[in-house]
């Protein structure tokens, strides 16, 4: 990972940094949804962040997240610790036809170095996971009907 210069040119600074991270997903009863991803975030620094979502049968989503690094309150003040609550709204409801659109917004009270990472819209995981069996036991009904 390089970063850019701040004159907006198509110079980058003097700052490289590798960074990756693994993902473990787990599915509680009553919609709730764990998952942990650890790794090495932008900043060099190594963590985890931990996420508690719950999904409603109407298909909105609430949760929160918190991430832990070993980032010293030296080097970035609050850093070493990000947290913050997200929803997603289904838009189907909205629109008056099935889609799976939604609108979603993440909140975060404080937004330091430590503990970011490069954000990665629809990932696999939230792709894959409507192919279950849970839920495809959950939506059998509806085909049924």
């Amino acid at each position: 990972m390089v970063q850019r210069d701040y004159d907006q040119r198509l110079s980058f600074r003097d700052y490289k940094t590798f960074t990756g991270h693994a993902s473990a997903y787990y599915q509680l009863d009553k919609g709730y949804h764990v998952q942990v991803d650890a790794g090495r975030y932008l900043a060099g620094d190594y963590g985890a962040t931990f996420a508690l979502d719950r999904e409603f049968a109407n298909g909105w989503r609430v949760g929160g997240f918190f991430t832990l690094t070993d980032v010293s309150s030296e080097d970035f003040g609050e850093g070493s610790f990000d947290k913050g609550f997200r929803f997603s709204i289904p838009l189907d409801w909205l629109l008056g036809k099935p889609s799976r659109n939604t609108f979603g917004m993440t909140v975060r009270p404080t937004q330091r170095d430590g503990g970011q990472r490069v954000h990665v819209p629809d990932r696999l995981y939230g792709q894959i996971r409507e192919a279950h069996r849970a839920q495809l036991t959950r939506q059998r009904a509806r085909i049924w009907e």
